[in-house]
C-alpha cells in the first residue's frame, strides 16, 4: 500500500508498506515506469519517508538551472533533508537495504525453501 510520495523533477519516490518494512521505489514521472534497481527497503517508516524526501530534493537540485535564482534555496533544502535523514538513520539504526541486497536475500530465501522441500 502506498503511504507517501515525494516528487523531484524527473522521478517520483514512493513509500510502500510491505510485510518486511517500507520500500522506497522510484518511478519515472514521464513514462510511469519503475526503476526497480534503485529501490531501497527500510525497517522504519520515518527513515523511509526521510529518505524519499532527501532523494527528491537531490533530484530537484540536480536538475536545477545553474542560473536560476532558486538554486541556493534548493541547495539549502537538500542540506536540510540530508541532515534530517542522517539523524533519523542514526537514531533508528536504519540505513536501508539496496535493491542488490534485496535480490540476493530473495535468492537465498528461495534456495533455503527448495532445500527444505526436497
Amino acid at each position: 500500500m502506498l503511504i507517501a510520495a515525494s516528487e523531484g523533477m524527473v522521478w517520483r519516490y514512493e513509500v510502500i508498506v510491505q510485510s518486511d518494512g517500507f520500500l522506497v521505489q522510484i518511478r519515472d514521472l514521464d513514462t510511469g515506469e519503475l526503476a526497480i534497481d534503485d529501490s531501497t527497503l527500510f525497517r522504519t517508516a520515518p527513515a523511509a519517508l526521510a529518505y524519499a524526501d532527501m532523494v527528491a530534493a537531490a533530484d530537484r537540485y540536480a536538475t536545477a538551472d545553474p542560473s536560476d535564482e532558486d538554486e541556493d534555496e534548493l541547495a539549502a533544502e537538500l542540506a536540510r533533508e540530508r541532515n534530517r535523514f542522517s539523524a533519523l538513520r542514526l537514531s533508528l539504526s536504519d540505513e536501508g537495504i539496496g535493491a542488490d541486497m534485496l535480490v540476493r536475500r530473495q535468492e537465498l530465501s528461495d534456495t533455503v525453501w527448495r532445500k527444505k522441500l526436497h
